[in-house]
Order: C-alpha cells, then sequence, then structure tokens
C-alpha cells in the first residue's frame, strides 16, 4: 500500500501506457520537456526528446531486431524526434530517429517494430555509405553535363535556342531520375531486410 492507501501495482501503469501518456502530452504541449542538448554535431538543432521509459520500451523492440542483423554489439540506439510527421530514419549507423508522430500515429507496437526494422534494414546494408557515394557520382555527372552544355550553347553563339537549354538540362534530369531509381532500391532492400529480421 501507498501513502494515500491505494495498492501500489494498480498505480503502476504498463511501459507503453506510460509512453502512450507522455507522447499525447508531448503532442497536446502539456509534457515540461526540456529540449536535450545536442550529442555531435550531427544532431545539432535537432529537437530530441528524453525520456527514459520510452527510450527502454524502444531498446526492448530493437533489440530482437538487431540480434538478428547482426548488430546487437554495434551499440545502436534509438532517438526521438519532436515532429508529428509518421517518419523514422538514419543518419549514420549508430541512431535510428524516431518521431513522435510515428510513435502516436501507431496502432499497435507491431508498427513501430516493423519500422525499426526497416531503419535497422538500412544500417545492416550500409545504404549510407553507398547513398554518399552515389550523390557524390551524380554530383560529378551533373557537373560534366552543365559544362559540356554550356560548353555546346558557346559553340553555337548567338543561334543557341530552346535545345541549347535542354542539352544542359536534359542530362542533369536523366542524372535525378537515376538516383531517384538508387533510393527506391535501398527502399526495397530495407524492406526486405526487415522481412529478414522480423
Amino acid at each position: 500500500m501507498s501513502l494515500d492507501g491505494t495498492p501500489i501495482r494498480t498505480r503502476r501503469r504498463a511501459p507503453a501506457a506510460r509512453a502512450i501518456a507522455f507522447l499525447t502530452a508531448v503532442a497536446v504541449g502539456t509534457a515540461g520537456i526540456a529540449p536535450a542538448r545536442a550529442q555531435d554535431s550531427a544532431t545539432r538543432g535537432m529537437p530530441i526528446i528524453r525520456d527514459a521509459e520510452i527510450e527502454q520500451l524502444l531498446r526492448e523492440y530493437t533489440a530482437p531486431i538487431l540480434r538478428a542483423a547482426g548488430l546487437a554489439k554495434h551499440n545502436i540506439n534509438v532517438v526521438i524526434i519532436n515532429d508529428m510527421a509518421f517518419n523514422a530514419f538514419v543518419m549514420d549507423g549508430r541512431r535510428i530517429f524516431m518521431n513522435t508522430g510515428a510513435l502516436l500515429d501507431s496502432k499497435t507496437p507491431n508498427q513501430i517494430i516493423g519500422v525499426l526494422a526497416h531503419e535497422t534494414g538500412h544500417i545492416a546494408g550500409g545504404h549510407l555509405a553507398r547513398m554518399r557515394e552515389q550523390m557524390a557520382q551524380a554530383q560529378t555527372q551533373m557537373i560534366i553535363a552543365m559544362l559540356l552544355g554550356l560548353g555546346a550553347i558557346a559553340a553555337s553563339g548567338r543561334n543557341a535556342g530552346p535545345g541549347a537549354t535542354a542539352a544542359v538540362a536534359a542530362p542533369q534530369e536523366a542524372i535525378r531520375r537515376s538516383l531517384l531509381s538508387y533510393v527506391r532500391q535501398q527502399e526495397e532492400s530495407a524492406d526486405r531486410a526487415a522481412v529478414r529480421f522480423l
């Protein structure tokens, strides 16, 4: 019994219920949250929320997924972002960022677990490093295409018409589409990995 006469076990809520109550308070602005200090330059300026109970719950959800992915010993953490959009993402191989909107809009814990598995798929697949390489290649290709297009415009002199503009724009559009296709492939790969991990 507690001091007010109620049994202690009836006052204690399940971790998921506490997490939902906390996040609801965040959503309506009644939670007295002090923004967390950024740990490094990658998270500087992000509205990070720190709550031990929610973080523990997300660690419990993530642990078996990380084991299945072979990443259990990589010290990967889930970071909660105060954003009402349903979103989660990875920025490095050490953290999964989960928006409060995803936590609030999910109907069941399995939906959050599925999102965590998908983001783990990105980490396990090394997608961030490959995406950086792909972006660097695309940037180089765009610069070369632009220089060639500008060279064609300069060579044609005053006779440059709408075709000259197309000579600059068309290769850049092709490169952009190629990059979008690559991103879709990564998303499909992360989905397949998530299914395996689950």
